[in-house]
């Protein structure tokens, strides 16, 4: 188990590596990759990235839509929690649907 001391490892799927954008807020999707009862446990959040993941709290592993592990670690420090349960239709655009929930505040 990792103790109060040691980064957390994160995991996100992106569509495009693209997206994302280095000091700036982004909605995100995680997934707790730490060893111990809460691994893999899933939470939206809006975060800032670092592409030198020794700059920040936490470690971010980026996978694609299609699971494909990209090479790099991020550096991830969490700005604040979004809900778990988004508006929206079921089976349509999710993120569209956590971007608009990063706006409204919730």
């Amino acid at each position: 188990m990792a103790s109060k001391t040691d980064r957390q490892t994160w995991e996100t799927f992106v569509r495009r590596p693209g997206d994302l954008r280095e000091g700036i807020e982004t909605p995100m999707v995680l997934r707790d990759l730490t060893p111990g009862k809460h691994k893999y446990q899933m939470r939206h959040v809006v975060a800032v990235l670092s592409r030198d993941p020794r700059e920040t709290e936490d470690l971010l592993r980026v996978r694609t839509v299609v699971g494909v592990l990209l090479p790099e670690t991020w550096g991830l420090k969490i700005i604040r929690a979004l809900p778990t349960e988004l508006p929206g239709r079921p089976y349509h655009d999710f993120y569209d649907a956590l971007r608009r929930a990063a706006v409204s505040g919730d």
